[in-house]
């Protein structure tokens, strides 16, 4: 059997090249020489070929190891096995700047069929691959933590002056709360759910990044050399007060680093887009300018503020929150709102369980309903129903494109048109009426993506045995997008993109519906009569059909 490891730059292909040669008795350095073709005896005659990077080798060299590869992995009786690392559309440029011979092709074949599907209908082909960039960068995050958290380096801290006499060290104490507060301690849960959503939403995280993200987060803080501190920084960041600027809170999203090599940093970027920081509600930011006086919110004050010294309560914040109140003039009112971004993203990361629906912890972000979206994808992945909330919200945002009308309906998919396939803003004609629970072989439900992409959740229209289900595939942005159509915003002025695509999965919706009444004969008008059928909305906000019957 031969494997190609695939993936992006930074998913540690040639790492796991390195490992599989050393654990089959390669010398490490050997392989540290760089040769880019490593060859090694396994045993009973047989050997391995190991490429660490296809795309270092010229044409000339690829070509007559692709042609080799190809006539093997073909060949049960063949001697030679194959590792191959490549990213992904180097893979297969290699394989097209092969010759064109019928082994190639059909290798060629296989490996595209591998890289899209995951699976190959050439039984006669021993060739596996796998697809580093596919692994949950969620899942992943808590074993980079626990691997760095949990080093054995770190008891080379014990007795460390830095720490000693009750002084806080910002290096160990990153490292307490990335470790986790306590058995409920919501951090790492929170920071691989916005690694979930960005994956769903496209990005992928490769293992560099994470590694990165993890020791920024241990080592930030912008007075440090490059925005990361060592232990000999650590007496100066004491003596100066100002380890609340260490806070692991603020280094998750860069903020230790100048603001233009934040921007440039993919990694940065991409975490950034949550907007966690710069949204807020109007509860999270009455409790964190007014709880110290405020009877209402002292007692939660005292809980999520005051309780945390190093990050929270600091003598920093509480200062310039006073100053704030007493009439700030611009620049200190400038300082405020720095500290306050700063503790919104501390609120997001340890905000306890029994709070979040009380403080609508997603308001932090622009994704809002991120966490029903979550939640719904995590049922439908293991095999149970999506919440009612999630199937609600979505058909009366669906609803309310369709039509262009502020409708009410959420237990049936209102199909509406202005008399042509054109994207109206408002469509008064009704063409369909599809309920949501299943009836007459009818049927709106979310299911798993499809076609697996970035783990994703999918709206699925059953409209009878006939007409083959339709489906949508549900990134975190579309159905925010559907989350705030749902509750009365604008489309358009919520995000065009997301708007157009709902339009053209609802023009696939009407294509379906016209070959189903030639199907059915429903489109032959009968005794020179048309009858159209109208949207009026009811004092409910209910769509409901009137008709209208035309001379033709």
């Amino acid at each position: 059997m031969s494997y190609i490891i695939t993936g992006t730059a930074g998913d540690g292909k040639t790492y796991h090249c390195r490992e599989v040669w050393i654990e089959l008795g390669g010398d490490a350095n050997l392989w540290n020489q760089g040769a880019k073709i490593q060859r090694l005896d396994i045993c009973d005659g047989r050997s391995l070929v190991v490429v660490k990077d296809l795309s270092e080798l010229r044409d000339d060299e690829s070509a007559s190891l692709i042609t080799e590869f190809s006539a093997d992995i073909a060949d049960a009786a063949a001697s030679t096995s194959y590792l191959f690392a490549a990213n992904h559309g180097q893979l297969l440029e290699k394989f097209k700047s092969a010759p064109k011979t019928p082994e190639i092709e059909r290798a060629s074949q296989v490996v595209e069929d591998l890289l899209v599907t995951s699976v190959t209908n050439d039984a006669g082909i021993r060739l596996e691959l796998r697809d580093l960039s596919r692994s949950p960068a969620a899942q992943m995050i808590t074993a980079i933590i626990a691997a760095i958290t949990e080093h054995e380096g770190w008891q080379g801290c014990d007795g460390c002056s830095a720490g000693g006499d009750g002084a806080i060290c910002p290096i160990f104490e990153n490292r307490r709360r990335l470790m986790g507060i306590g058995e409920e301690d919501p951090f790492k849960k929170r920071l691989a759910a916005i690694i979930e959503l960005s994956e769903r939403n496209g990005s992928h995280f490769p293992v560099r990044q994470l590694l990165a993200l993890v020791a920024n987060s241990l080592l930030g803080h912008p007075d440090a050399r490059d925005g990361l501190m060592t232990c000999a920084d650590v007496p100066a960041l004491q003596d100066a007060g100002h380890l609340d600027l260490a806070s692991i809170y603020r280094n998750i999203f860069g903020e230790n680093l100048k603001p233009s090599r934040a921007e440039k940093t993919e990694l940065f970027r991409k975490l950034n887009a949550f907007g966690i920081g710069a949204e807020t509600s109007n509860r999270v930011d009455n409790l964190l300018v007014y709880g110290a006086d405020d009877p209402a919110y002292k007692a939660d004050y005292d809980e999520l503020v005051v309780s945390d010294p190093v990050y929270g309560a600091t003598a920093a914040f509480t200062s310039a929150q006073r100053t704030y109140l007493e009439g700030a003039d611009a620049n200190e009112r400038t300082v405020f709102l720095g500290a306050l971004r700063a503790q919104r993203q501390r609120m997001f990361f340890t905000m306890p369980e029994p709070k979040v629906d009380e403080y609508d912890l997603w308001d932090l972000s622009v994704f809002r309903y991120a966490g029903l979206y979550l939640e719904t994808a995590h049922k439908i992945s293991a095999g149970q129903a999506a919440p009612r909330q999630a199937v609600s919200m979505i058909v009366r945002g669906l609803n309310r494109i369709f039509t262009g009308m502020l409708v009410q309906n959420q237990d049936e998919l209102v199909l509406a048109t202005s008399g042509s396939f054109s994207q109206s803003k408002r469509s008064p004609l009704l063409d369909e009426i599809i309920s949501v629970p299943r009836a007459s072989g009818e049927e709106v439900s979310i299911v798993p993506d499809k076609a697996g992409r970035n783990f994703g959740v999918s709206v699925k229209l059953v409209r009878g045995g006939e007409i083959p289900p339709v489906f949508l595939a549900l990134s975190p942005t579309r159905f925010e997008f559907l989350g705030r159509v749902a509750e009365g915003a604008l489309p358009s002025s919520f995000s065009l993109e997301c708007h157009e695509d709902l339009l053209a999965f609802k023009a696939r919706l009407l294509r379906e519906t016209e070959n189903r009444r030639k199907l059915d004969g429903d489109d032959v008008t009968a005794d020179g009569e048309l009858v159209l059928r109208f949207i009026d909305i009811s004092p409910d906000g209910r769509a409901q059909p009137r008709r209208v019957i035309v001379r033709v």
